[in-house]
């Protein structure tokens, strides 16, 4: 029983670390300065909103907006630029979270390159982990986002 709860602390605390350094790379490496202020609240509030959408959505879907979202810097404003990079940002950190030996229960193959595509390939009992463990390291990653950034 114990076994099972350090297993269960360790999990957390290795989805915590990472979430963590996700949000401080997003503040002091992607989106620093003070020109880049607005990038760090979209940061802020697309962690926030992405769990929702997953929950109502679903993960695939879910994934493929951000990944669409995210898209190429072609024939878009500053603006809509801007928002592309923090959508494109938050997608590498959950796919990189899911190739990370932070997750127990499934994780990502090395040989595959994009999430959406894996996620959709596998059968539903996967997809249910996969979601699962993305919506708990979400969770850490809205929480630190909401802590580490300003309003």
């Amino acid at each position: 029983m114990s076994n099972g709860l350090s297993n269960m602390r360790k999990l957390e605390r290795g989805r915590a670390e990472f979430a963590y350094e996700c949000v401080r790379q997003a503040i002091e490496k992607v989106f620093k300065g003070e020109d880049k202020k607005e990038r760090r609240k979209e940061y802020r509030s697309y962690a926030r909103k992405i769990p929702t959408m997953i929950l109502t959505n679903g993960l695939g879907q879910a994934l493929a907006f951000l990944k669409a979202k995210a898209g190429s810097d072609e024939e878009e404003s500053e603006a809509e630029k801007g928002k592309s990079e923090v959508y494109r940002l938050l997608y590498k950190q959950i796919t990189d979270y899911m190739k990370s030996e932070t997750t127990l229960r499934i994780s990502m193959p090395p040989q595959k390159e994009d999430l959406v595509e894996w996620v959709i390939s596998c059968d539903s009992v996967e997809y249910r982990y996969i979601t699962q463990e993305i919506l708990a390291f979400l969770t850490w990653l809205s929480r630190f986002a909401e802590g580490m950034i300003e309003k």
